[in-house]
């Protein structure tokens, strides 16, 4: 059975005003902290109301020098003022640990609603939790079951990014290299390879030979997004976010769940 798992579409800068237009519910990934002291919001000062506010960590460095108090009054404040829902901490920097345990403790005095990413979940016991939407080898539906036989499920979240890698035969870097959209599609127009989807990893791939190597490419499209989606529809998520820079318009074939998509 697949439950009514919201879908949030993450935008940031000139992407702001498009994805708002697509009247979905909408992470404004627009706020940052200025000199350790004030709110600031980046883009557009796009006038649609709802939606969650993301806080990005880009730049900040520790040790922090912040007054956890006042940015907590500001992000209320902008909350209030445009109707967000709750607050999305992307920490992903070098001062990532330190933002979220200072941070955290006040946002649960004001049950404000919030994300943190699933690598910081020792850091925020009462958060909601961003899980990984790329893998490399093993199962993607393990992957959720085992988060989901550790935490809450209605305090997940997938967070889809999507994927682009190319790893040579044998594999010799577990991680692969990331290509570009124009590697990407000039490799489809030079070597016209057969693409399979991966019931495994919820992705589709191909192979092709390049002299005496062998590469294995894993990329998404919009039918592995719908397939991963309706997964943790499956399984019950409490939210899901899909990136406008990733698919744009197409987006909004997320909102829903899929008949198509791969099971």
């Amino acid at each position: 059975m697949l439950t009514q798992t919201p879908v949030y579409i993450v935008a940031a800068g000139e992407d702001l005003s498009p994805a708002a237009a697509l009247s979905m519910p909408c992470l404004h990934l627009a706020y940052t902290l200025e000199d350790q002291v004030q709110l600031r919001r980046d883009g557009p000062d796009s006038q649609s109301l709802g939606g969650l506010l993301g806080f990005y960590d880009k730049g900040l460095t520790p040790p922090l020098s912040l007054d956890a108090g006042r940015l907590i009054r500001q992000i209320r404040e902008e909350c209030s003022r445009r109707r967000f829902s709750g607050v999305v901490l992307d920490a992903q920097g070098p001062a990532a640990g330190e933002l979220v345990s200072s941070l955290s403790p006040l946002l649960d005095q004001w049950n404000i609603p919030y994300y943190v990413p699933i690598k910081l979940a020792s850091l925020a016991p009462n958060a909601c939790y961003l899980l990984p939407s790329t893998l490399y080898e093993g199962s993607f539906d393990d992957m959720l079951e085992q988060y989901c036989r550790r935490y809450p499920v209605h305090r997940l979240a997938l967070d889809v990014v999507r994927q682009c890698r190319r790893f040579s035969m044998p594999a010799r870097n577990h991680q692969g290299e990331s290509l570009s959209a124009q590697m990407f599609f000039r490799l489809q127009r030079e070597y016209e390879p057969v693409s399979f989807f991966s019931q495994e990893l919820c992705a589709r791939y191909f192979t092709y030979r390049q002299g005496q190597e062998t590469y294995f490419v894993l990329y998404d499209d919009p039918s592995t997004v719908s397939s991963k989606l309706n997964r943790a529809r499956r399984m019950g998520l409490g939210a899901a976010f899909v990136l406008y820079r990733d698919f744009g318009p197409l987006c909004r074939t997320f909102l829903a769940p899929s008949p198509d998509a791969f099971l």
